[in-house]
């Protein structure tokens, strides 16, 4: 399909039919009486947005007809003429989805209609962290707002700290407008998975200012270690769409994907060979791997790595190493020689499971792409594009800081799209002390529940935006305007920022799509047949983003750091000695809910775990062995006990797992989330030690040792899969 053709097709909303879905059309009142079979619905129209439920960026199209709801008016009921949301799908010219979209990305609709949508500004009225709100009018709300921020900034305006989820696009510049202008602090990251890990590798290896992007499609030899690309790490929907044409794509040529992980991932279940790596031990893989290769001398001739590099490598004691990753020398030694046999080799790194010595295992694992000279060519690894864009925007982005330290002494804290009560052991104590903390949820999470006020968001589907995707094969903007018209009496939350700072006596520039690409017109000067920036700005927002192809090969090379060094081989670190908490535990982040963040929606309460096929709950998973040992069964309910409490959850008998690991995936056992998170399952983040890699400041909540206690025979585990109700299913 030609760009233009498409453009007729998503950008109907500047012309068509729904358009009044913001205007006049969609207020026509339609009284009871009429039948129901003489209300004509309406044809159907495709209006670009961008997914919001995670930080990938995705693109996608959505699906509108006209539908009426039942309204009060004065004494009567009536219909009102609206539009509905009907679909969620992908962009197909979004080179992130490419069409395609994820389970949770089709889900946002419920986060639309989800009926504990709060309806406006509320206020507390018992003890933080009850639960307990009244409803205020939105000129209260501001006024309490600006208040409290007021008093904090003639004081020490160091005591305001704003948390915030790491994606960089208006929201995010909104955002370090506003708090530059009041004279606060920039925002802080509070998400659990920000990937400042992988970031920080990227710049000590790489001399990049982002993450990197791996060039799956193009390898024919993909070695990943402890990224599960496929699962809940940066974009699976990007790296799926390019898994697939590694293995299928291109005629007569299968790639081969050799996973490196502590668990049997969804991308770990996809590879040719998955290796059994224990918790932590990747770093100590990834240094065996450049061991091998520089000692037997397999480096490409052409290929000459940065100064030390090799030096690095070859100091590394081989079998220490493999003692200290799990695995066997030989199994090393193999996937060193076909990496160097391999035409286009890549090694995909991260922390999928953060542990204290995550970041120098990204690092070494990266120094295997200087080793293969992987770096900035096809099939390997190139640059982010983030700052081909707009370097305002990058910078914008929240980094990480002394999250604890912060909080421990905040007068105001502002919670904007994070829930760090339920990702970060300890922080709900922090916010019950803290005089005032502002939420712009648009649910009653469990941080909203510690807030004295909540100004609640628009639903993702209702606002403008434009993010800046985590990973890009090109420079990339993604967003337009707002799908439909907002419910309820909410508001976006950059123009709630824009109330306050103006109630401080401060002027905010809210940054909107329309601004962004005019932005880009007025300084990239985009080869095209527009006639000015509000023509353009007008295109971009009709195909749902700006996109354009720009050679990234040339300088990736030239960029590298000066001397990237390669790291000592060293162990993680776990609170808890091994004789009481003989188990290694790993949360991780689940397909279904991310972070925890998608556990209101009843959709993916109901969508079958891969691991377990578990629905609406998460079990402990635990190897055949140690259950043996236990007298444990699937469904059977354990207690899980660590140093910092204990959680109760059914088990599920994991054929996969490696033995002496107990892994968990995120999600459940919220306390406060809407009908239907609220009270359901253990949260495993519960019992994680608070614990933080050491150069990043990332949540290591994978450096923990923990014991398991039998509890009684029914631990309420519902399964999809009939055939893991076979009692006897792992012992024959």
């Amino acid at each position: 399909m030609e760009r233009r053709s498409f453009f007729k097709i998503v950008g109907t909303a500047s012309g068509g039919l729904l358009t009044g879905a913001c205007g006049k059309q969609a207020r026509q009142i339609i009284p009871l009486l009429v039948p129901e079979q003489e209300i004509v619905i309406g044809e159907e129209e495709w209006h670009p947005s961008v997914c919001r439920e995670c930080s990938a960026g995705c693109g996608t199209i959505v699906r509108v007809m006209r539908a009426e709801r039942e309204v009060k008016r004065g004494n009567d009921t009536v219909r009102e003429r609206i539009a509905a949301v009907k679909k969620i799908e992908g962009n197909p010219l979004d080179p992130v989805s490419g069409g395609a979209l994820c389970a949770r990305g089709q889900a946002g609709v419920q986060a639309l209609y989800h009926p504990d949508r709060l309806r406006g500004p509320m206020k507390r009225s018992g003890q933080k962290g009850d639960g307990a709100f009244e409803a205020i009018s939105w000129d209260s709300a501001i006024d309490s707002a600006a208040s409290a921020l007021k008093s904090a900034l003639d004081k020490d305006p160091s005591k305001i700290v704003y948390l915030a989820r790491p994606q960089a696009g208006t929201r995010s510049a909104t955002t370090a407008a506003f708090l530059k202008g009041v004279g606060a602090p920039a925002p802080i990251s509070a998400a659990l998975n920000d990937f400042e890990i992988e970031r920080k590798a990227a710049e000590a290896v790489f001399g990049w200012n982002g993450l990197p992007v791996y060039d799956l499609q193009d390898s024919d030899y993909v070695l990943g270690v402890g990224a599960d690309f496929l699962g809940g790490w940066v974009s699976p929907v990007f790296y799926a769409r390019r898994f697939g044409q590694l293995r299928q794509g291109r005629v007569g040529r299968r790639g081969r994907l050799i996973q490196a992980e502590s668990r049997l991932s969804l991308t770990a279940t996809s590879a040719d060979r998955w290796l059994p790596v224990r918790p932590g031990g990747e770093l100590a893989f990834a240094l065996a791997v450049g061991h091998v290769l520089v000692e037997e001398n397999l480096l490409p001739a052409s290929v000459k790595p940065p100064s030390g590099i090799r030096e690095g490598f070859a100091a590394v004691s081989l079998d220490t190493a493999a003692r200290m990753s799990g695995l066997q020398v030989a199994q090393i030694r193999q996937v060193a020689r076909e990496l160097a046999q391999a035409e286009a080799p890549v090694v995909v790194s991260g922390a999928s499971v953060v542990q204290t010595n995550s970041l120098d295992a990204v690092i070494a694992a990266n120094a295997l792409n200087l080793l293969l000279g992987s770096v900035g060519r096809k099939g390997g690894v190139i640059p982010p594009s983030a700052g081909l864009i707009d370097d305002a925007y990058e910078k914008s982005r929240p980094d990480r800081d002394d999250l604890f330290k912060r909080l421990d002494s905040a007068q105001v804290v502002l919670l904007d799209g994070v829930n760090p009560a339920y990702t970060l052991p300890g922080t709900a104590k922090l916010l019950a002390k803290v005089p005032t903390v502002l939420s712009f949820s648009p649910f009653l999470d469990d941080s909203a529940a510690y807030a004295d006020l909540i100004l609640p968001d628009h639903a993702g589907l209702e606002s403008a935006a434009a993010v800046i995707p985590s990973v890009a094969p090109e420079a990339a903007l993604t967003g337009a305007g707002p799908v439909v018209r907002p419910l309820y009496e909410t508001r976006a939350t950059e123009q709630v920022l824009a109330d306050i700072g103006k109630k401080l006596g401060k002027e905010v520039t809210v940054e909107t799509p329309q601004s962004a690409y005019q932005s880009i017109f007025a300084q990239l000067k985009p080869a095209g047949d527009w006639t000015d920036a509000g023509e353009f700005a007008q295109d971009c927002q009709r195909q749902g983003g700006w996109w354009t192809k720009i050679d990234r090969k040339a300088p990736a090379a030239s960029k590298s750091v000066a001397k990237p060094a390669v790291p000592q081989l060293s162990d993680a670190v776990f609170q808890g000695g091994a004789g009481e908490f003989p188990y290694y535990f790993q949360p991780y982040p689940s397909v279904q809910f991310g972070d925890g963040s998608g556990a209101h929606l009843p959709w993916m309460q109901e969508l079958p775990d891969p691991a377990s096929s578990a629905m609406w709950g998460l079990p402990v998973e635990i190897d055949p062995q140690s259950a043996a040992k236990l007298g444990l069964a699937n469904g059977q309910a354990v207690r899980v006990v660590s140093p910092q409490g204990s959680i109760e959850a059914a088990v599920y008998v994991h054929p996969g797992a490696i033995p002496g690991v107990l892994s968990m995936a995120i999600g459940q056992g919220h306390k406060h989330y809407g009908r239907f998170a609220s009270g359901q399952g253990a949260n495993p983040l519960e019992i994680a030690a608070p614990v933080f890699e050491a150069q990043s400041g990332a949540f290591a909540f994978g450096a923990t040792r923990v014991r398991i206690e039998k509890l009684r025979a029914e631990g309420g585990l519902v399964q999809f899969s009939m055939a893991d109700r076979e009692p006897d299913l792992h012992r024959r």
